[in-house]
């Protein structure tokens, strides 16, 4: 009687020691960082944690690869993988271990998404033998689907070589582990989709933000530049002429505006059509720009009107440019269709008062500037033709 007490109660001990060794195993199994590892990576560790807490002799990992089942890691190449990763020997296996799904028991397995247990080895018909091991034949072999829902993932093989070794309570660990496992597997390939599709997300939204601002850019431009010169326009010029007004205030520095009207350029239009005086306006923009300084603002404002504020220039500097524009636009060489033709402009200017009205913002101001120097050049229109004057 004492006999069978203590042997039933070291068997109780026994199963609960194998009880806390699946947890364990469990355990492990859960915490496996899924960042940074392959599938392959993932497998490997999950059957090291198998085979540190359970006692299995074998255990390997199947998958479905070209409509058939092969052997992708395994922990012994008695069942055709094992410490030898990468031989020939190992590779020559693995080519061997290849089961159609409902072929042996772990293509049934697959099949049914059951667990299948081969209780004799060498009495089933169930049972394929890979040829090429060169190991002994497992007594007992455990197939149990690695599923998702009900999702098969692949097949996990255990095997001891006693027959009739696994009893219930471990083919139930074996299921819940490749339960979890498959769990794990699936979250791990979601994690490796989602990155992927973020990464892909990540450069479309970079290709389409470089798209934007490259459209960005050129509607910015389109709102500044006039086209057909090159030039700013009127937009532009009322925006930047404000801020090098607001610094000539606030350094107590001079500042001028020049308006500069071609005259009758009606008639280069009418007279010789207007791909001819868009030709004429362009050449008219270059002798612009090449006049103006770094530090000013130049912009076609209108039809053949242009507009240029001096920065750090006063009225006699405001002159002198005016005169140099008006020389250098009369020698135009406007080519042999516009023989006779001489350019010529009308150029209305102002400069900043030093007793200037304090009450007024610079927007208003820079109004009354522009408004003066308009009159000046409408004087000149009156006048005579081919004219500058200044309006202070």
């Amino acid at each position: 009687m004492d006999l069978s007490f203590n042997q039933t109660s070291m068997d109780l001990r026994e199963r609960f020691f194998s009880l806390l060794d699946s947890l364990s195993a469990l355990r492990a199994l859960s915490q496996i960082n899924l960042e940074g590892i392959s599938e392959m990576e993932l497998i490997s560790k999950a059957l090291d944690e198998l085979v540190r807490y359970q006692n299995v002799e074998n255990c390997s990992v199947f998958r479905i690869e070209g409509g058939v089942l092969s052997c992708v890691i395994g922990t012994s190449l008695d069942e055709s993988h094992a410490e030898f990763i990468g031989s020939d020997r190992l590779r020559q296996a693995r080519e061997t271990m290849l089961f159609k799904p409902g072929e042996g028991i772990a293509g049934i397995a697959y099949t049914t998404g059951q667990l299948q247990y081969c209780r004799n080895c060498s009495q089933s018909d169930d049972f394929l033998l890979n040829t090429l091991s060169g190991g002994d034949l497992p007594g007992s072999i455990i197939s149990a689907p690695i599923k998702m829902g009900n999702k098969v993932l692949g097949v996990l093989n255990a095997s001891h070589p006693l027959p009739e070794y696994f009893e219930p309570w471990q083919q139930h660990t074996l299921s819940l582990f490749c339960s979890c496992l498959g769990q794990i597997m699936y979250n791990h390939r979601l994690l490796n989709e989602l990155e992927s599709e973020v990464e892909q997300r990540t450069l479309e939204l970079k290709e389409a933000l470089g798209e934007a601002e490259a459209h960005r850019k050129r509607y910015q431009q389109l709102l500044t530049i006039d086209e057909l010169t090159g030039l700013h326009n009127r937009r532009y010029f009322f925006s930047e002429a404000e801020a090098l007004l607001s610094r000539a205030i606030r350094h107590e520095q001079s500042c001028s505006l020049l308006l500069v009207d071609m005259d009758y350029f009606k008639r280069i239009n009418d007279q010789w059509g207007h791909q001819v005086g868009d030709q004429v306006l362009i050449a008219i923009a270059r002798v612009l720009k090449e006049e103006a300084r770094g530090g000013d603002v130049l912009a076609r404002v209108g039809g053949e009107e242009f507009a240029v504020m001096l920065a750090e220039t006063g009225i006699g500097g405001a002159d002198l440019m005016a005169q140099r524009i008006q020389e250098r636009l009369a020698k135009i060489d406007t080519g042999r269709d516009l023989v006779g033709l001489s350019l010529t402009a009308c150029i209305g200017m102002t400069a900043l008062s030093p007793d200037y009205d304090r009450d007024l913002s610079v927007n208003e101001l820079l109004d009354q500037l522009y408004s003066k120097a308009d009159r000046a050049m409408y004087d000149c229109k009156r006048e005579g033709h081919n004219s500058r004057k200044r309006f202070i």
